[in-house]
């Protein structure tokens, strides 16, 4: 994976940009309070690409989507927490996509405006138009995700994975996992979950979280087998490092 030079050309807004293999992965942090991370993942040979978690800032999510020239096909979530959905709205109208989730976290979309509103005080429009995301491997272009189970956090939890990359929602972020006292969430499905990721990751892939730095597959195993037993968890819809 090779990250931009300062010299190449990168968006107002965008955090971080990554080329690995035919993909490039664009990082947009949504911005306060839970600065949430987008990821836009494009196949740099056809334009196709995808949009994974729009949390909120969709000006900034277009504006890099125009700049970089991409065709988005729809917007994947990782998850239905109301942080990482709060611009799904906006953007797949504007871009005449459907949102695709797991369907064990479709009701959790739909209830994501009441959410918002309680935590944030946050007016949210309803995800729309929804598809069920079943699929093991989402294409983009003539390069493609592998669509990874993970439940816990959220019962629909998934994580996509490509070319030495992986995005892993709230499942896993940089020495923390996510929260299970919510509805849906569950703390033992959660360490399991964890396990399995990282025992089909590799060593060097990069870790790319719904909050926060991103980290490898390599210290991720380190620090799991150190804390497993009592990890910390990151409380987002609070404070997000």
């Amino acid at each position: 994976m090779r990250e931009l030079t300062q010299a190449e050309s990168r968006p107002a807004g965008v955090e971080r940009v990554h080329d690995a293999g035919p993909l490039r992965i664009t990082t947009v942090m949504t911005g306060d309070p839970w600065r949430e991370n987008c990821y836009v993942v494009m196949d740099r040979a056809s334009r196709s690409a995808v949009i994974v978690d729009p949390g909120a800032a969709e000006g900034v999510i277009l504006a890099t989507v125009e700049a970089q020239g991409a065709r988005v096909s729809k917007v994947l979530l990782t998850h239905g927490h109301h942080d990482h959905v709060g611009a799904v709205a906006p953007v797949c109208h504007a871009l005449n996509v459907p949102c695709a989730v797991h369907p064990a976290d479709m009701r959790l979309v739909r209830q994501a405006p009441l959410w918002a509103f309680r935590f944030a005080g946050k007016l949210i429009d309803t995800p729309s138009p929804m598809v069920e995301l079943t699929d093991d491997v989402v294409r983009i272009g003539g390069a493609s995700l592998n669509v990874i189970r993970v439940p816990g956090h959220t019962p629909g939890g998934i994580a996509f994975a490509s070319n030495g990359f992986c995005m892993t929602g709230d499942t896993l972020l940089l020495e923390h996992i996510g929260r299970t006292d919510l509805p849906g969430g569950h703390a033992p499905t959660l360490q399991q979950s964890v396990d399995a990721l990282l025992s089909v990751l590799s060593a060097d892939t990069i870790l790319l979280a719904g909050h926060g730095r991103e980290w490898t597959a390599g210290e991720a195993l380190g620090w799991w087998s150190r804390v497993r037993a009592a990890p910390p968890v990151l409380d987002e819809h609070q404070t997000a490092s």
